[in-house]
Parts: C-alpha cells; sequence; structure tokens
C-alpha cells in the first residue's frame, strides 16, 4: 500500500481513495479487491514513541549481549549478534555476511533511528528536520528487515548443537525475541498520522 497525505492506493489493483479518519479497531477495505487500505490507529503519538524507546533499548542489549553460550570441556564461548554475522566470514557462507547484517542490524537499526526521530518532533506538533526523506527511507526500508529470521537462526542453531555441546541462552537472545515482537508493532503504524501533522502546519524544513 502507497501512502500519501489525503489519498491511499490499494497495492493489489492500484485504485486511488480519499482517506478518511478511522477510529481504533475500524478498517477502511478496497471496493475492488476488498484489500485492507488502512486501519485505524490504536496508539496515540506518545505511546507509539515509548514504545520505539523499547524497541531501541532492546536493540542496544540484542547487540551488546551474548544471544548464545556454548560451553565444552570447560570450554566457554559466547557470541552477540554482530559476532554471529561475522562468524560467516569465516565459514563457506562468507558471501552471506554483508546480506544478512545488512537485514538483521542495519536496516533495523535505521528503521528505530529514523522512525524515533520523527516522533520526537511530532509529539512536540512539529515536523522533523529532513520529515519527507526519512518517511520515504522508512517505507523502503520495510521489507527489508528480518529481525525474526535472526531469531530463529540463533533458535535452530541452539537446538542443533544442543546435541554435542551444552547450550544456554544469553540476555541478548530474550531481548532478540522482545526485539522480534516490537518491531513490527512500531513499524507497521498508520503513518497518516506523521503526513497529515506535516500537512496541517503547511511547511516542510526539507
Amino acid at each position: 500500500m502507497k501512502i500519501y497525505p489525503t489519498f491511499v492506493v490499494c497495492k493489489y489493483c492500484d485504485s486511488l481513495y480519499a482517506r478518511k479518519r478511522l477510529q481504533p479497531r475500524e478498517a477502511a477495505y478496497c471496493s475492488r479487491c476488498c484489500t485492507v487500505l488502512c486501519r485505524g490507529p490504536w496508539l496515540n503519538l506518545q505511546q507509539w514513541l515509548a514504545l520505539t524507546v523499547t524497541t531501541a533499548l532492546l536493540f542496544i542489549i540484542t547487540n551488546l549481549f551474548p544471544v548464545i553460550e556454548i560451553q565444552f570441556h570447560g570450554q566457554h564461548q559466547a557470541a552477540t549478534l554482530w559476532e554471529t554475522a561475522a562468524a560467516l566470514a569465516h565459514s563457506y557462507a562468507s558471501p552471506l555476511v554483508i546480506p544478512i547484517a545488512l537485514l538483521i542490524i542495519v536496516c533495523p537499526a535505521l528503521q528505530i533511528l529514523l522512525l524515533s526521530w520523527v516522533l520526537i518532533y511530532a509529539c512536540s506538533q512539529k515536523t522533523a528536520p529532513g520529515f519527507s526523506a526519512a518517511m520515504r527511507l522508512l517505507a523502503g526500508l520495510a521489507p527489508w528487515s528480518m529481525v525474526e529470521v535472526a531469531l530463529l537462526g540463533v533458535l535452530i542453531a541452539g537446538i542443533k548443537l544442543s546435541s554435542m555441546v551444552q547450550v544456554a541462552t544469553g540476555p541478548g537472545t530474550w531481548a532478540l525475541a522482545g526485539l522480534s515482537l516490537l518491531l513490527p508493532v512500531i513499524i507497521h503504524q498508520d503513518y497518516h498520522r506523521l503526513w497529515a501533522l506535516k500537512t496541517v502546519r503547511g511547511r516542510t524544513h526539507d
């Protein structure tokens, strides 16, 4: 679905509709293909910002603390999310290092930073500098954030290794689980409220 300040375009049939204000739990559907066009917001801007800050803290914990800890014959090895991705550089899967780092670290970090930047100003009823560019980049990053894939990979690796060595989950694992739950929540909110605020103010700092 493409988002515009006063219109919404169906992502399947490209039908154009004037956007209407929706109440929480209400949804607008395409009359041609019945696709959900948009839903009413269930978080206000302050709650949205609070969840985004919480997501940022979980992201920091995920990258600073081990996501998996292995013990074997008295030897102990722990790896953070960064170290897990970097470890692929020394294996046959080395060509995947950069794509994996982008999908599970760089893209989520950019999403959280950009959304925090926009929401901090929006909560003060202001338009963030670089608003339009930030919103377009957020829309472009949406399909490329795959934190849940990282969590699934950690769980699969832990299960497979558990038959050979002693495996324990680190603090980063639980933070990664929380990140996998919260990141989709903050990213898939209705951005129209932010565009509408920019329109109402009638100016831009871009």
